[in-house]
């Protein structure tokens, strides 16, 4: 295997390829590798980066899937491009817009020269419950393999609705966050390439107060006066890449060019005592829900 990324200051260029490993402050030093999966078996993966809760790139996961190939924005464009879809029009957590996927897709010019001219964030269909109306899409990839996921022990209608799609042009960005309920996540490009920082969960007491983020292309050194003394890890994902981001990791990402990601938040068996106590509230919520509203949940109700 080879490295694909590594703890960088932030003015080096998005894609730093070599091993070069940096002191993080009480944590020792890390680089963000990129490995075949010729080069690490299933148990391996599990034991050294999954337990361990340590960022990795795989190569070779989605080789296979039927996804990969044939999910691009032109594809979802033709083939559902009436579907209506929630886009963030004002980046992460933003004001939300329902649309046409065609309609979004075909203002993809628009919104990068209004980025490019403006300053204008960048209109993002992000965390799209794509399974809620088209189901048969699950049937193009499968992760079970690398990524073991308990909530797949539960029933399929009361699993946790946490498998989504994103998609945009060049310069659609995903702020500063960790994932929800601290559950591992993947996430791979189907197209285009995306740039991500991750930090260490150690260094989230630098980036965030109050559950305020800092802003990394702008930080607020009054509010946020620790904020150098956390280190970022950086790293390119390419298409046909998959990244794995674990459990407490805060990160944030950009993309590079016009992009369509696939990503799922899952329980791992090392995490099922953090994940356990929120899961059983959210099956006992879920199931009330469901009785007043004489129905089954969606993905996009988001309980």
């Amino acid at each position: 295997h080879r490295a694909l990324g590594k703890i960088s200051a932030r003015a080096l260029p998005a894609l730093q390829v070599g091993v070069e490993k940096r002191e993080m402050a009480g944590v020792g030093s890390y680089t963000v590798e990129k490995r075949h999966v010729s080069s690490i078996t299933p148990e391996e993966f599990e034991r050294e980066y999954v337990s361990r809760a340590m960022p990795l790139v795989l190569q070779g996961s989605i080789d296979g899937w039927e996804a990969y190939g044939k999910w691009s924005v032109e594809y979802f464009r033709e083939n559902y491009g009436d579907a209506e879809v929630p886009v963030d029009m004002g980046g992460y957590c933003g004001q939300r817009k329902t649309m046409k996927l065609a309609e979004y897709v075909d203002s993809f010019d628009e919104y990068v020269r209004d980025a490019e001219e403006k300053g204008s964030p960048v209109p993002y269909l992000r965390v799209w419950n794509f399974l809620d109306d088209f189901p048969e899409l699950g049937e193009c990839f499968d992760t079970e393999e690398y990524f073991a996921d308990c909530f797949r022990k539960l029933p399929e209608r009361t699993r946790p609705p946490f498998t989504w799609l994103f998609m945009g042009p060049k310069g659609i960005v995903s702020k500063l966050h960790v994932d929800i309920w601290y559950t591992d996540a993947w996430l791979c490009n189907l197209q285009g390439r995306k740039k991500f920082t991750v930090f260490h969960p150690a260094h989230r007491k630098y980036i965030e107060v109050d559950s305020k983020w800092v802003d990394l292309d702008n930080p607020d050194r009054e509010q946020f006066p620790d904020f150098d003394k956390a280190i970022p890890v950086e790293f390119v994902l390419e298409a046909g890449e998959m990244a794995f981001i674990p459990r407490k990791w805060p990160h944030a990402a950009v993309a590079l060019e016009t992009s369509v990601s696939l990503s799922a938040n899952f329980l791992s068996k090392a995490n099922k005592r953090n994940v356990m106590p929120t899961l059983s509230k959210y099956l006992e919520r879920r199931a009330k829900c469901e009785m007043v509203l004489q129905r089954s949940l969606r993905g996009s109700d988001n309980l």
